[in-house]
């Protein structure tokens, strides 16, 4: 094909003559170049098409499939429609009055039900407030729980006073409703007429009471106060039967020598005067013992108002009473307590205090009585802290809580309260006995101080011992250099006695040196922790033996247990060096023989361990001697030593808690006995 074509692509041969004007290059590689890219031209055209054809019949898919939905939208809502009517015939046909409410209690929505009930229209009672208008200012009780999200349903028996004026009893059940987010939308309720229910309930309530009453003891009297009847459970409580009281005064058969004679008196002069009277006395059985009542006595009248007789109901309160004596005995013990003693319902609101819990807060029982606790107590002043407690409290039985009590100043002070879960009567309440802890965290304050001081001059004492060992070792060096350039220069003029001196001066210089660091590390025992490790104890004494080990003179002995200690390793090391080191150091015979080995202590955790030797023995009188700092019992020009050594040991056994020994004898060795934790604990 020629370079230009008139089949090939317009956009091409525009870009042809573009470039290369109307004599385009005659080259073959060339053309098939713009054969290949009008090929390609001709492939995106044709795709093109094609996709604008598929969108096409896109396009008409979706508006079939739009008026599908449109046709589906009808049928659903003319759907809803008629189950819109059908429930709104179905309420309509209700004989309980449906009542909608706005969030503020302004009615939406009544039934034909409502007509009927209250007598009042429903044109006139939309957008009424509910409360206002038909229950009065007891509707806002009654509603301000569910008003205010605090439940989700309120059922009641009320009474309705009608449009007429007639009263009629309802049972109304108001129920809760939110959207999506959980926030009071409104009220739904249902009304329903339940006087001829509730008429018939109170008279079931009245011949319920009768009837037990019935089961307390009964007397009938005439006029004159003399029985003419009395029931079977005045029979069972007295002993005494209809015949033998019958036209007798009650008082004079069962009253004692203990009755209240003011209470006697009381009921006389009220019977006297035909009025009701309520009393508890004492009376006594036809046996003599002696029993508790709750008296009540009303005058009986017939319809023309005259006085015909008495009815006394007696309810033995025998057992109450005792229970409540016992009761006013706990209130006296609790009111004599050196403890200050609370009681709180679940609620919060205090029903019992103490004298001293009211001294301690300085306001009279009177006044607390009644007080929410978050008013005395700065601990739950927070929201829902005191609720929070109740539940800990019911679910441990038992628990030992703190707090701050404030004064009517505000002043607080600080408290521990040992607190209790009770019920009586199917109520809860919680039973705190309360102490005073202000000197006990003043003291603790003071501990802490005196701690915090304490660690400050264990660390300046630690510096100061440091800076007095450098300073004390310092001279001590420079004499010893100065000693040992003396011998040099000296050299060929020194006698053997010469050498001999200037050898004890080293040696005691030595010893200066020693005996400050031994001083240095007795006064950090106790000061300074190290980690706790797990460490092989047979190992650990191998180590040591092996260390400690001068000459072929010295044989060990070693028990044969890889018992495993978890301890200070520092500290044990140091016990064990000095004793075995002793051992080799004093000992006098020409074969040293060193013997250590454990036993454990069950009953306690602990190990004695001990180490023997074959030396020269200790004479009894020693035995606490040399335990003491300084103290030797060889002359140290024999037997280097600083005397500090054993010292460091005893204070080690005393910070560990351990017992420390010695069995000896002069010229029979001698055993150190010592005991050590197995396991410490890291705190």
């Amino acid at each position: 094909m020629a370079v230009t074509h008139p089949e090939m692509n317009k956009l091409l041969q525009r870009q042809i003559r573009k470039f290369f004007g109307d004599t385009p290059p005659e080259d073959e590689q060339f053309t098939r170049f713009l054969e290949s890219i009008h090929k390609s031209y001709n492939d995106f055209e044709k795709d093109l098409r094609q996709m604008e054809l598929i969108l096409d019949q896109s396009t008409e898919e979706l508006f079939r499939a739009n008026k599908e939905l449109q046709k589906l939208a009808q049928s659903k809502a003319e759907e809803a429609n008629q189950v819109s009517k059908r429930l709104s015939n179905i309420l309509a046909s209700l004989s309980d009055a449906i009542i909608q409410l706005d969030g503020e209690g302004r009615v939406l929505y009544l039934n034909h039900a409502w007509e009927s009930i209250t007598g009042f229209s429903i044109d006139e009672s939309l957008n009424v407030h509910f409360g206002d208008v038909f229950l009065g200012s007891k509707c806002h009780v009654l509603f301000e729980p569910l008003m205010l999200g605090q439940c989700e349903n309120m059922a009641r028996t009320l009474g309705f006073t009608k449009s007429d004026g007639s009263c009629i009893w309802i049972n109304l059940n108001m129920h809760v409703q939110r959207n999506e987010h959980g926030i009071i939308q409104g009220f739904i309720g249902i009304m329903r007429d339940e006087t001829d229910r509730y008429n018939v309930q109170k008279e079931n309530e009245q011949l319920a009471l009768i009837v037990q009453k019935t089961k307390n003891s009964i007397i009938l009297a005439d006029v004159e106060g003399n029985i003419i009847w009395v029931n079977d459970s005045f029979q069972k409580l007295t002993g005494y039967t209809l015949e033998e009281v019958k036209g007798k005064r009650p008082g004079r058969v069962l009253q004692g020598p203990d009755t209240d004679k003011n209470t006697v008196q009381l009921i006389r002069e009220k019977i006297k005067n035909k009025e009701p009277v309520s009393a508890t006395l004492l009376n006594y059985t036809k046996e003599g013992k002696p029993y508790w009542i709750e008296l009540n006595v009303e005058p009986i009248f017939d319809n023309q108002g005259i006085h015909t007789g008495y009815i006394a109901i007696q309810n033995d309160v025998t057992e109450r009473k005792k229970i409540q004596d016992k009761i006013n005995q706990l209130v006296f013990f609790l009111d004599e307590s050196s403890e200050a003693v609370q009681v709180c319902s679940e609620a919060g609101y205090l029903e019992f205090v103490n004298n001293e819990a009211s001294r301690r807060l300085q306001r009279p029982k009177e006044q607390l009585i009644g007080m929410h606790i978050s008013q005395i107590e700065k601990v739950f002043e927070q929201p829902g802290a005191w609720e929070k407690h109740v539940q800990e409290v019911k679910a441990a039985s038992k628990t030992v809580a703190k707090g701050f009590h404030k004064k009517p100043n505000g002043d607080l002070f600080p408290v521990e309260a040992s607190v209790s879960y009770i019920q009586s009567d199917n109520k809860g309440y919680i039973l705190a006995f309360i102490r005073d802890i202000s000197e006990r965290v003043e003291a603790e304050n003071r501990i802490r101080e005196y701690m915090s001081n304490l660690e400050k001059v264990n660390r300046e004492l630690d510096q100061f011992a440091y800076i007095v060992s450098h300073d004390l070792k310092a001279p001590l060096r420079a004499i010893n250099n100065l000693a040992t350039w003396i011998e040099e220069d000296l050299d060929e003029y020194m006698t053997q006695e010469i050498r001999s001196q200037f050898e004890m001066l080293k040696n005691r210089i030595k010893r200066m040196e020693n005996l400050i660091n031994g001083i240095l590390q007795y006064s950090r025992i106790g000061r300074s922790k190290h980690k706790l490790e797990k460490i092989s104890l047979q190992n650990l004494v191998t180590e040591l033996c092996e260390s400690l080990k001068t000459d072929e003179s010295c044989r060990f002995i070693i028990k044969d247990d890889p018992i495993e200690l978890y301890t200070e390793k520092i500290a044990l090391e140091q016990v064990l060096q000095n004793f075995i080191s002793n051992a080799i150091k004093y000992n006098d015979k020409p074969i040293k023989t060193v013997e250590v080995g454990w036993k454990e202590l069950p009953e306690n955790n602990q190990l004695e361990i001990f180490v023997r030797d074959n030396g020269p023995g200790i004479s009894p009188e020693y035995h606490e001697k040399i335990f003491m700092i300084f103290q030797t019992l060889q002359s140290r020009d024999e037997v280097e030593s600083t005397g500090v050594g054993l010292a460091i040991v005893k204070k080690i056994a005393d910070e560990k808690h351990s017992q420390i020994r010695v069995e000896s004898d002069l010229g029979k060795g001698s055993t150190f006995y010592f005991t050590w934790p197995v396991t410490e604990s890291d705190s």
